[in-house]
């Protein structure tokens, strides 16, 4: 064996020290994966049961096309539905963080799971304008109870270093879900609405019993130690509010996600149906809407470990600026080439942000209000949605497509500009 190790030697070629040898592919390869392959057993348990859950999530994907035109209702009630649905939101976002603080986070994300397929039964069979109204806030009443629960748990598993490929294998779980449930949901919405309803159930149900089996809960004691800050006993919400309220950071932080959520939104909302009167079928939108998923499936990894050791605020602030080009180039796409291009775009500016904004919410966070500072960030969302849709739903119906791309460029800059008022703060400290 060491002649045949030496003949093999004598014959491979030799490369300068400027070139990367073959060998190093996998040497980059397990320097890229390993890290997430290290990380703890339950994050990658939901990491799984992420991306089942997401894989059977049709029904908001397509809720506005559902609305506005299967049961003929129009553009603004259906954008409306959404704005209903952000209500919710903000409710569940920050009763969420308070209950999962108090409570621990796996009984609320239980009760998030099952509640949430229980009212997308019910929305199979009801059609009226107001018993979809209903429902809507229902929904959201609900499933979102999940998200700030979901963030604490990931916050109190993994280190201030870790958290970065934490959240980040997260996201590519959720959108590698969303890159199946969007052509799917595009081919179920062509022969039944309805099926969308039940798939969606059973794959948030099957993601319920995985918590109940295979998750335990990881709620610190009250006594629990920060990586950034000394122990200190729970707090009150009310004690948590005032905290908050100083985090001059945080605040804007949060300022900016929520600018970031207004455009986002358009992407699932107003888009679909701007495609929609471009001509583009069901299934073709539900491709284009696939890409994106698909592109952060392949990117996020070697993004995130390309980027993370660079400043955090500096990351998320070119991840806006691409947002911002992205939604503003949608204005002048009218093919479908064209239209790909700029959903690349945004996504890749999506893809650099993801990991990072979670992480940053957790580094600033006291592990005793964790919790609620991912249910403060969860409700950037949602009032995103309550009054980022309905708007961009009437800018489109009244004003066409001419304004509202404009629109959704000028709001991402905007959040740009408060980034580097974040970057400014953190430097001079």
């Amino acid at each position: 064996m060491p002649e045949i190790q030496n003949s093999i030697a004598a014959i491979e070629p030799t490369y300068p020290t400027s070139a990367v040898p073959p060998v190093a592919t996998p040497r980059l390869f397990a320097r890229t994966i390993g890290p997430y392959a290290r990380l703890p057993v339950p994050v990658l348990i939901l990491c799984l049961g992420s991306f089942i859950n997401r894989a059977g999530a049709f029904v908001m994907l397509f809720m506005t096309i559902y609305v506005s035109e299967h049961l003929g209702y129009g553009v603004t009630f259906a954008t409306n539905c959404f704005g209903v649905f952000g209500a919710g939101s903000i409710i569940s976002s920050l009763a969420g963080g308070q209950l999962a603080d108090r409570f621990g986070r796996k009984p609320i994300m239980l009760l998030a799971l099952f509640g949430g397929a229980a009212t997308l039964v019910s929305m199979s069979v009801v059609e009226s304008r107001w018993g979809i109204l209903s429902l809507m806030f229902l929904f959201s009443l609900t499933s979102d109870l999940y998200r700030p629960a979901a963030s604490a748990m990931v916050g109190d598993l993994v280190d201030t270093k870790e958290r970065p490929l934490a959240f980040g294998l997260m996201y590519i779980a959720f959108n590698l879900g969303f890159a199946f449930a969007a052509p799917v949901g595009g081919f179920l919405a062509e022969h039944s609405f309805r099926w969308l309803f039940w798939g969606d159930a059973i794959t948030t149900s099957a993601y319920g019993l995985m918590i109940v089996f295979l998750i335990r809960e990881t709620l610190p004691a009250h006594k629990a130690t920060s990586t950034n800050q000394p122990a200190t006993p729970q707090v009150g919400w009310l004690e948590a509010v005032r905290h908050i309220s100083h985090d001059t950071t945080f605040l804007l932080f949060s300022l900016a996600t929520l600018l970031t959520s207004i455009v986002f939104m358009q992407g699932f909302s107003t888009l679909p149906i701007h495609l929609t009167q471009l001509g583009f079928s069901k299934e073709m939108i539900g491709w284009l809407l696939a890409s994106n998923g698909i592109l952060i499936v392949v990117l996020q990894i070697p993004i995130t470990s390309m980027l993370n050791r660079f400043h955090r605020v500096l990351v998320i602030l070119a991840g806006e600026l691409l947002i911002a080009v992205g939604f503003g180039l949608t204005t002048f796409a009218v093919t479908g080439s064209m239209l790909l291009l700029t959903v690349i775009i945004w996504t890749i500016g999506e893809v650099v942000q993801a990991a990072f904004k979670q992480s940053m919410v957790a580094d600033l966070a006291p592990v005793t209000m964790r919790g609620r500072y991912m249910g403060v960030f969860a409700l950037c969302h949602a009032v995103g949605m309550t009054g980022g849709v309905p708007v961009g739903g009437q800018i489109l119906d009244r004003f066409g497509p001419g304004v509202l791309w404009p629109a959704c460029f000028v709001l991402a800059m905007m959040a740009s500009v408060v980034y580097v008022l974040i970057y400014v703060r953190r430097v001079e400290r």
